[in-house]
């Protein structure tokens, strides 16, 4: 990729964001925020760093999730369906990804599309999405992430997460964090500050590690605690502190094929509990 294309490329995602954020300003209602589904998806996986080998690919994935919910003295369920095709040519990883989220009776979609750019050293990224039959979901996402090798295996990254709800203000994630890369492996830590407009502000912090136990399988864990990881109830952030545990496994299957399976236990005060099981398949082509 010529430097003149990094320049405009950069130059067109920065012209994205902006005008998605005057989008997003224009049709402000909102929020009750959703930390946790962000804070699982912070650290980019170890391929994201790597050049890759082909000059195209194609991977379709389908993800779903179950959780298991009580929430006070009601108890339910939540689930999440989401299928997602990303392209990747050279150092450039364009994806386009479409959800639906049920809690109990309730059902609201989403569409995403981002990249990400690898630099010398270094990554971008951006998303954008937005959603649908609104009632707890974003009604406009955007993503902002950079991240620098420090030295060697060491990476800095800062991202920015903005969200606008359809309740009581906008949402806004900051996380500075590290990464180390090393080997197939990587364990990274972040500190984020969650900003709802109207609201005040709340605090997290979160650790996960990414392990390749052989050529074939990897074991993903991670946890974080703090406030409004869930806002469920609307509360001042020192009234919904809570924590989040996950960890499962990923297999690389033969003929392009790959799958995973995970677990997650999350609880936030007053009297929240989350127990999900998720799978996914993969097929790169």
């Amino acid at each position: 990729m010529t430097d003149k294309f990094k320049k405009h490329y950069l130059m067109m995602l920065l012209c994205l964001f902006i005008a998605s954020i005057f989008l997003s300003a224009s049709l402000a209602f909102a929020s009750q925020g959703d930390t946790a589904s962000v804070i699982t998806k912070i650290t980019p996986a170890p391929s994201i760093l790597e050049q890759p080998k082909e000059k195209n690919r194609v991977l379709l994935d389908a993800y779903y999730e179950f959780s298991d919910i009580k929430q006070g003295s009601r108890q339910g369920s939540w689930r999440e369906e989401t299928n997602q095709v990303t392209y990747v040519h050279k150092n450039l990883s364009s994806y386009f990804s479409v959800s639906q989220l049920r809690r109990f009776d309730q059902r609201n979609y989403t569409a995403n599309f981002g990249a990400y750019l690898n630099l010398t050293n270094s990554y971008l990224h951006y998303e954008t999405g937005f959603g649908w039959d609104l009632s707890y979901i974003y009604r406009l996402q955007n993503i902002v992430e950079y991240g620098h090798k420090l030295y060697k295996g060491l990476y800095w990254q800062l991202g920015y997460n903005y969200r606008v709800y359809n309740a009581a203000g906008d949402n806004h994630i900051i996380y500075p964090g590290l990464i180390y890369y090393f080997g197939n492996h990587y364990v990274s830590t972040d500190y984020g500050a969650i900003i709802i407009e109207g609201r005040g502000t709340g605090h997290f912090g979160t650790v996960k590690g990414n392990f390749a136990i052989t050529d074939y399988l990897h074991w993903w864990i991670g946890g974080a605690c703090g406030n409004w990881l869930y806002d469920i109830y609307g509360l001042p952030a020192k009234n919904e502190f809570g924590y989040l545990f996950f960890n499962g496994f990923t297999l690389d299957l033969p003929k392009g094929f790959s799958a995973r399976i995970g677990y997650s236990y999350g609880m936030e005060n007053p009297k929240f509990f989350k127990r999900s099981i998720e799978y996914g398949l993969s097929y790169k082509f």
